[in-house]
């Protein structure tokens, strides 16, 4: 079994003494991990750049693929890692610690950590955030919210509404949401890499458990 790692472009830019953090922690864990990095502000710019000469929105897709590649090839070298572009449905793990990005145009990279969780026999997706779980409303929205230590994947559905384009950012992706459900996979979803240990280790965590 392999840890897998969904980690959000925003907390790689937005905090990358944590980033930092997180692999050190990988490094220390039993088991082998697989790192898949979104693409974060710099994939939103890409976007943006690449509507502006009137790209389909399947080349916009790419785009955002092609960023996250770059953040996982820098993470690699950044912290002495292995590194693939393979398919997360055949994805191995020959290192400690592999890194990798998107992989299909209409996948996001939390699709592509739920494929390779089915492919990897691992049994959670740890889903690194900004934010330290899931509440029950937008915190960038409203300021009384409240975190949900526990939630179904039908509760997530209700809160993860919506068409998906290029460049949107959900708690956890839909369809992913669907491949973890069937397979009985779990998604932790927090800010605090200790969670990962902590799960790990059968003790309780400060995020949130989906499943």
């Amino acid at each position: 079994m392999a840890a897998v790692i969904s980690l959000g472009g925003s907390f790689l830019f937005d905090k990358k003494k944590d980033t930092s953090l997180l692999f050190k922690e990988l490094k220390g864990i039993k088991e082998k991990s697989l790192v898949i990095t979104g693409g974060g502000p710099i994939a939103r710019e890409y976007i943006g750049f690449a509507k502006d000469f009137n790209l389909n929105e399947k080349d916009l897709h790419t785009v955002g693929i092609k960023c996250t590649h770059l953040n996982a090839w820098i993470m690699s070298k950044a912290f002495e890692t292995d590194y693939t572009d393979k398919d997360p449905r055949k994805i191995k793990i020959n290192g400690k610690i592999t890194l990798t990005g998107g992989y299909l145009p209409g996948w996001t990279t939390d699709t592509c950590a739920a494929y390779a969780a089915v492919s990897t026999h691992s049994n959670v997706i740890f889903n690194m955030s900004k934010e330290t779980g899931v509440y029950d409303k937008d915190p960038r929205k409203f300021e009384n919210v409240r975190l949900l230590k526990e939630i179904t994947f039908e509760k997530l559905y209700t809160l993860t509404k919506g068409k998906r384009v290029p460049g949107m950012n959900f708690i956890f992706d839909p369809l992913a949401a669907r491949i973890c459900k069937k397979h009985g996979i779990k998604v932790v979803v927090t800010s605090d890499i200790e969670d990962i240990k902590r799960y790990l280790e059968n003790r309780e965590i400060n995020g949130t458990i989906i499943g």
